[in-house]
C-alpha cells in the first residue's frame, strides 16, 4: 500500500494544473460538499504574455440595495480584460465570483471556453468577485450581525449595480452582457437572468443547484451511484467498510481501534462520544469520497489525481480489511488536499465550530470563506449532505441534525430549524426552485456523475431555456479547457451553449411575462361510475356483539403509540353508547369500484357504512363522517353526547359514516400485497365517498341534498380534500385536527412535543434530556447496553455479545420516544384512558420521582404509557409483522397507513430539529428503510419523494389549499397541527389554534374541565354549520375554481360569510408507548407512530 500511496501522491504533484486552495491539515478538507478551495476551484493569476491591462480594480459598492436609508458603501474586486473587445457590438462576458477568492485568470485564461468565446465573439472580459469573499469585504470581520448582508438577492444587486454602472463608464450604447457561472455562482448566473432580464441578453449557469433544500440527501446518493458506475467491487467494499466502522463504534476496543486505524487526534475515547461526535467522524470518513465524485477527472488537479478511479484502486486492494481500505483512502486524500504527508485526521467537532466561529479575514480570504459559506447554507439555502436515503453504502451515520446544530453553534441558537426552513422557503419563493423557474435565454449544463447536479433544473416548455445533462461528467467539466480524455457530450454542450450565445448577442430577447410562483397542479379526476348498488339491514344483536369485540381489540393497545397512530387510528373511537335504541341504526355496503379510475378493471368490493336517522327529518342536512385508518363502527354515529351528533339533533340531521376502504371489513383485495395495496390511495377514497354521496341521493330520494363531512386527523384531511376536490357535492366540511401538509421529515412532530412538555414543566424537559444523554451514552458500551436491557426489560435482551446495529439503535430509541408521543398528542382529551390519565402531567410526574434514576424513569413512563412491562427489541420481527399481507392478522391496519404514508405522505416523525431533548437518535432514514424492506426496494426515498410532491401538487398543501367553507381547527399542544392549515385570506376558510389541547379534542363529548378555546371553537363550526345550511343552493352550485390562493393570513369575517371570532389565536410555532415482547404489540407500537 505504502507504494501505491506514494506514486499516486507523486501523480498528484505532477498534474497539480493551475489550481491551487491547500487546506491546513487541522480542516476538513470537504464540508458541505465544498472542498476548501471552493465549489470551483479558482484560476491563479495567469497574465497574458506582455500584457498590462488586465489588473485588480475594485469597485464602490452598496451595502444594501433594499434600504435606502443604509448608504453605507464598500470596495467591490473585480477584474477586466479589453483585450478582444470591439466596442462598436458590446459585446460583453461577466463571470461571477462565488464562495471564494476570485483571481485574474479567470479573464485572462486562454484556453478556457470562456476565453476562448470571449476571443472568437470579440468580447470584454469580466470577473466580480462576491461580497464577503477574497478581498470584497464589506466590513473588517464577519460578525453574525455583519453577515446579514450576505444574501444571494445582495450579490444579485451587486451584479446589477455592476453591469449598469460599467454600461455608463465606458460608454457602451448597445450593451450585450452575457453572465456565466459555475456552481453557486451558476445559479447566481440563472437567476440573474430570471430578476434582472433587462441587463443581460443571457446566462450559462454551470452545475447550478437552483433548488434550495435543507436535507439534500441527494448529494450522496449520486456519490454511490457514481462511484457504482465505476465499480460495482469499489462500491461493495465502502459499504463494508461503514458496516465494521459502525459495529466498532459499539466498544471501546472498537473504538481504540478506529482511532488508530485512522490516526485520529483526538482519539474517540477521548470526546464525550455525543451524537455530534460520532457523526463527525463518519462525515471526514465519506467526505474523502465526495471530493473524488465531485470532482471526478475535471481539469487541473483531478485530472490524474483524487478523483473516483483512485480512490477506488485502495477499496479493490486485496488482503486488506473494509476499514483499513477507508483509511487508506483517508491518507491519500490528506496529502491531496494538503500536498504534504499525511500526519493525522482532525476529530474534533468542537475545534471545527471554533474554527467556524472565527469573524477575522485571514490574508487572501481563503480560510474565511468556509464560514462565509456555512453562513449562506443556514441564511438561505440548506444543503445539507445526508444518509438519509435510505438503503446505501454510507449506512445511516450522519442525519441532518448535525448541521442544524452546527448552524446554531457558529451563528447563534436563533439559527435553529424552524429558522432555516422558513429561510430556504423564502429562497424557493424567490426564485421559484427547480420547477418554476422563470427565464429565457439560458443553458444549464451538469454533469451526470455530479452531486450537485440533483438540484438543478432539467425541464421547460420555453426552446430558450436549454438544460443538458453531459453523461460521464463531474462539477462545472464544462467551465474547463478542452482535453484528449473529454467524454463526448462535453464537446456537444460546449457547442450548444456557443450556438446560443450567438443567437443572443445577434438579437435581443424580451424576457415572458408570467407568475413564477405558480403551483405545478395535477388535474382532479371524477369516478368513471357515479352511483352504486347498496345492501342494508338494521343493525342487530350480532353487529352490537361484533362492535364491542372490536372495541375491545382496538382499547386493549390504544395507548400503544407508534409513527403517531395507534392501532385504531389517529382518531380514537368516542365513549361507548351500548343501550342507545338501535331502532333508527342501519348498517349497509355498497359495491365500490376498486379503481374509480381506470376503465379497463371492472372489479368491486363491499365497502361499509353505517347510518342513523334518528333526527332526521326532511329536508334536513346529512353529516357524513368519513371513516379513516382504522376500523369503523357505530360509536360515531350513535353516541348523542359527540359534538357533532349534538349538532345533529338540532338540525334534524341524517348521520352516516363511511369506512376506509382496506380498514376493517372493507376490503377491496384478497390481501394486502404491495401490487393490491395501489388502490389504497387518498383520491380513491374521495371518490368513494362521491359515489357513496350520489348513490345516497339517487336511492334516498334528497331533495337538495347538503352534505357536511367531518372528520379528524387523516379523515379529517380527507374532509378537507372532499370539500376542494368535490365541492358539487359537498356544502361545507370540518377538518379536525387534519394534517393537509404531506412532508418526509415531519421533525416539527417532536418539536411540538418538546414544546408542551417544556411550558408544563421546564424540570421535567430537564429530566427527559438527562434521561436520554444517559441512553446514548450506555447505548456505546457492551456493560450500558446490558444495563438497558435489565432497565427496559427488552425481549430480546442485550447481552455482552450482542452486535448492535444502526436499526437496532434507532429502533429502541423510537420505541422510548413513543411514549412521550402519545403522552402529547392525546394528553387531556375527552377520550378513553386519556381522559383522566395519560398524558403530559402524569408522564412528567414519573420524570420528577427522585427516588429513582432519570434512565429508570424513562423506563417507567415507557411501561407505563404502554400498558404493559418490557420493550420490544426485536426490529426484524417487527419488519416481518409488518410484511404479514393477511387482512385477519391484528396489525393489518398497520400495514395499510404505513402504506399510505409510504406511498403519499410522508409524515415520518425524527429527531432531525437541532438541539432537542430527545438528541439525534431517530433520523427520517429509519422510516425510509422501513418502507423499503416492508414494500419492496422500489418504494426508495425518491419513490417516497415523488408521491409527497404529487399529493402536494393534487390538494395544493396548506398554502395552496383551494376549498371554501371548511372550518380546521387544531389544538396547539397537538404535534399534528405543524401540518395544519393555520391561516388563510379566504374568509370561508376558517382556520382555528385551540390554545391547550390536542389531537381532535374538539370532536369529543364537552365536559367541565374543557379549556376555554373547546368551547369558542364549538360554537364556530356551528355558527358555520348554520350558514352553509341556510345557503347550500349557493354553496353547491358555485362554480370550482382551480386556482390556488396566494399568501396565507388570518382570516378575516365580512358580510354574508361564515362566522369567525373577532380575535383569532397566537401565531403557530412551528414547531407513544411501551410494546409487550411481542411482535404484535410492537407493530402497534410502529404504526402508531405514523397515525395522526
Amino acid at each position: 500500500m505504502g507504494e501505491l500511496r506514494l506514486f499516486l501522491l507523486l501523480a498528484l504533484v505532477l498534474f497539480l494544473g493551475v489550481h491551487g486552495g491547500y487546506r491546513p491539515q487541522n480542516r476538513k478538507w470537504i464540508l458541505r460538499g465544498r472542498p476548501w478551495h471552493g465549489l470551483r476551484a479558482p484560476r491563479t493569476d495567469t497574465p497574458l504574455e506582455g500584457d498590462t491591462t488586465v489588473t485588480e480594480s475594485y469597485f464602490t459598492q452598496e451595502l444594501d440595495h433594499f434600504n435606502s436609508s443604509k448608504n453605507f458603501q464598500w470596495k467591490q474586486r473585480y477584474w477586466y480584460n479589453p483585450t478582444y473587445y470591439n466596442q462598436d457590438n458590446g459585446i460583453n462576458f461577466l463571470m461571477i465570483g462565488g464562495e471564494g477568492p476570485e483571481y485574474s485568470g479567470e479573464v485572462t485564461a486562454t484556453d478556457t471556453p470562456f476565453g476562448t468565446w470571449g476571443r472568437q465573439l470579440n468580447a470584454g472580459l469580466w470577473c466580480l468577485e462576491h461580497r464577503f469573499y477574497g478581498k470584497s469585504r464589506p466590513f473588517s470581520t464577519q460578525t453574525t450581525g455583519n453577515l446579514q448582508y450576505l444574501h444571494s438577492r445582495q450579490a444579485l444587486a451587486d451584479l446589477a449595480n455592476f453591469i449598469e454602472s460599467m454600461n455608463k463608464a465606458h460608454n457602451i450604447t448597445n450593451p450585450k452582457w452575457v453572465v456565466f457561472g459555475g456552481s453557486y455562482p451558476g445559479a447566481l448566473a440563472l437567476w440573474f437572468r430570471e430578476l434582472y432580464p433587462h441587463l443581460t441578453v443571457g446566462a450559462v449557469g454551470s452545475s447550478g443547484p437552483v433548488q434550495a433544500q435543507m436535507d439534500f440527501y441527494q448529494y450522496l446518493q449520486v456519490c454511490e451511484a457514481s462511484i457504482r458506475s465505476y465499480s460495482t467491487v469499489c462500491a461493495d467494499e465502502i459499504e463494508k467498510g461503514f458496516q465494521q466502522m459502525v459495529t466498532l463504534m459499539n466498544t471501546k476496543s472498537g473504538r481504540d481501534k478506529l482511532t488508530s486505524t485512522f490516526t485520529l487526534k483526538p482519539g474517540l475515547n477521548d470526546l464525550p462520544l455525543s451524537y455530534n461526535d460520532i457523526q463527525n467522524f463518519y462525515s471526514t470518513v465519506f467526505g474523502n469520497f465526495q471530493g473524488a465524485v465531485q470532482y471526478n477527472r475535471v481539469a487541473g488537479r483531478y485530472l490524474k489525481a483524487g478523483s473516483i478511479p483512485d480512490v477506488c484502486k485502495f477499496m479493490e486492494v486485496q488482503n486488506r480489511s473494509p476499514v483499513q481500505k477507508l483509511s487508506d483512502v483517508n491518507e491519500y486524500i490528506t496529502e491531496f488536499s494538503t500536498g504534504a504527508k499525511f500526519n493525522y485526521t482532525p476529530n474534533s467537532f468542537n475545534d471545527e465550530i471554533e474554527s467556524l466561529r472565527d469573524v477575522t479575514y485571514d490574508e487572501t480570504g481563503e480560510a474565511a470563506a468556509t464560514r462565509s459559506w456555512i453562513w449562506q447554507t443556514c441564511n438561505e439555502f440548506g444543503f445539507f449532505q445526508t444518509t438519509d436515503i435510505g438503503k446505501n453504502i454510507f449506512g445511516s451515520v450522519y442525519p441532518v441534525n448535525i448541521d442544524i446544530i452546527l448552524c446554531e453553534k457558529v451563528f447563534g441558537p436563533q439559527f435553529n430549524v424552524d429558522y432555516i426552513k422558513l429561510a430556504v422557503n423564502k429562497t424557493l419563493k424567490a426564485y421559484g426552485g427547480r420547477d418554476n423557474y422563470n427565464a429565457t435565454n439560458v443553458v444549464i449544463p451538469n454533469g451526470s456523475l455530479d452531486p450537485w447536479h440533483a438540484l438543478g433544473t432539467y425541464k421547460s416548455t420555453d426552446v430558450s431555456v436549454v438544460p443538458f445533462l453531459i453523461t460521464g461528467t463531474a462539477h462545472c467539466a464544462d467551465m474547463e479547457p478542452t482535453s484528449t480524455n473529454d467524454p463526448p457530450g462535453l464537446a456537444v454542450v460546449r457547442k450548444l451553449i456557443f450556438e446560443n450565445i450567438q443567437k443572443w448577442v445577434g438579437k435581443y430577447v424580451i424576457s415572458k411575462e408570467n407568475d413564477p410562483f405558480a403551483t405545478t397542479q395535477v388535474p382532479i379526476t371524477k369516478p368513471k361510475n357515479p352511483t352504486a348498488a347498496t345492501v342494508e339491514h338494521k343493525y342487530n344483536a350480532t353487529d352490537k356483539k361484533e362492535q364491542k369485540e372490536m372495541r375491545l381489540q382496538v382499547s386493549s393497545s390504544s395507548r400503544r403509540i407508534r409513527m403517531g397512530h395507534s392501532m385504531g387510528g389517529f382518531l380514537a373511537a368516542p365513549p361507548a353508547h351500548d343501550d342507545l335504541d338501535t331502532q333508527d341504526l342501519w348498517l349497509g355496503t355498497i359495491l365500490q369500484d376498486v379503481d374509480h379510475f381506470d376503465l379497463q378493471n371492472p372489479n368491486q368490493f363491499e365497502q361499509r357504512y353505517w347510518y342513523n336517522t334518528r333526527w332526521y327529518k326532511p329536508g334536513g342536512p346529512i353529516f357524513l363522517m368519513i371513516g379513516g385508518e382504522g376500523p369503523a363502527g357505530a360509536d360515531w354515529v350513535t353516541n348523542p353526547n359527540i359534538t357533532y351528533l349534538t349538532w345533529a339533533q338540532k338540525y334534524n340531521a341524517a348521520v352516516y359514516q363511511l369506512e376506509h376502504r382496506y380498514y376493517g371489513k372493507s376490503r377491496p383485495t384478497a390481501d394486502q400485497s404491495t401490487e393490491n395495496l395501489k388502490w389504497l390511495t387518498s383520491e380513491q377514497m374521495l371518490a368513494d365517498l362521491a359515489v357513496f354521496i350520489q348513490t345516497m341521493n339517487q336511492q334516498r330520494g334528497y331533495v337538495n341534498p347538503k352534505w357536511i363531512t367531518f372528520g379528524g386527523s387523516y379523515s379529517g384531511a380527507l374532509s378537507a380534500w372532499m370539500r376542494e376536490t368535490y365541492p358539487e357535492l359537498v356544502a361545507g366540511a370540518v377538518a379536525s385536527s387534519a394534517p393537509v401538509f404531506a412532508k418526509v421529515d415531519f421533525f416539527e412532530y417532536l418539536q411540538v412535543v418538546e414544546k408542551a412538555i417544556t411550558e408544563y414543566s421546564q424540570q421535567c424537559a430537564y429530566a427527559i434530556q438527562s434521561g436520554f444523554r444517559i441512553l446514548q451514552k450506555n447505548l456505546m458500551t457492551a456493560v450500558g447496553r446490558q444495563i438497558l436491557s435489565d432497565r427496559f426489560q427488552l425481549s430480546p435482551p442485550w447481552d455482552e455479545n450482542s452486535i448492535l446495529t444502526e436499526r437496532d439503535a434507532q429502533y429502541f430509541f423510537q420505541n422510548v420516544v413513543s411514549a412521550f408521543q402519545g403522552a402529547v398528542q392525546y394528553s387531556g382529551d375527552n377520550m378513553g384512558l386519556y381522559a383522566t390519565g395519560y398524558g403530559i402531567k402524569q408522564a412528567c410526574a414519573l420524570m420528577l420521582d427522585n427516588d429513582y434514576t432519570p434512565t429508570e424513569n424513562l423506563a417507567r413512563v415507557v411501561s407505563f404509557m404502554n400498558g404493559v412491562v418490557g420493550l420490544d427489541n426485536n426490529f426484524e420481527g417487527m419488519v416481518n409483522a409488518l410484511k404479514n399481507v393477511s387482512f385477519d392478522y391484528g396489525g393489518a391496519s398497520g400495514r395499510s397507513w404505513i402504506w399510505q404514508s409510504c406511498n403519499e405522505f410522508g409524515f415520518f416523525q425524527t429527531t432531525d430539529n437541532g438541539e432537542s431533548l430527545f438528541g439525534s437518535p431517530v433520523p427520517v432514514n429509519f422510516w425510509i428503510n422501513l418502507c423499503t424492506d416492508v414494500y419492496g426496494p422500489a418504494i426508495d426515498r425518491t419513490y417516497i419523494d415523488n408521491g409527497v410532491k404529487r399529493t402536494l401538487q393534487y390538494y395544493g398543501g396548506r398554502d395552496n389549499y383551494r376549498g371554501t367553507n371548511v372550518v380546521l381547527p387544531n389544538g396547539s399542544n397537538d404535534p399534528w397541527h405543524a401540518l395544519g392549515k393555520l391561516t388563510s385570506t379566504d374568509s370561508s376558510v376558517v382556520p382555528y389554534l385551540i390554545n391547550g389541547t390536542a389531537h381532535c379534542a374538539d370532536m369529543y363529548p364537552a365536559r367541565p374541565e374543557d379549556k376555554p378555546g373547546l368551547a369558542v371553537v364549538r360554537k364556530l363550526i356551528a355558527e358555520n354549520l348554520e350558514k352553509w345550511i341556510n345557503f347550500a343552493n349557493s354553496f353547491t352550485t358555485s362554480s370550482y375554481t382551480a386556482t390556488p390562493h396566494h399568501g396565507s393570513t388570518t382570516s378575516s369575517a365580512n358580510s354574508g360569510s361564515p362566522s369567525v371570532p373577532s380575535a383569532t389565536t397566537q401565531p403557530v410555532p412551528t414547531t407513544t408507548k411501551s410494546a409487550t415482547a411481542a411482535i404484535a404489540s410492537s407493530l402497534l407500537l410502529l404504526v402508531s407512530a405514523l397515525l395522526v
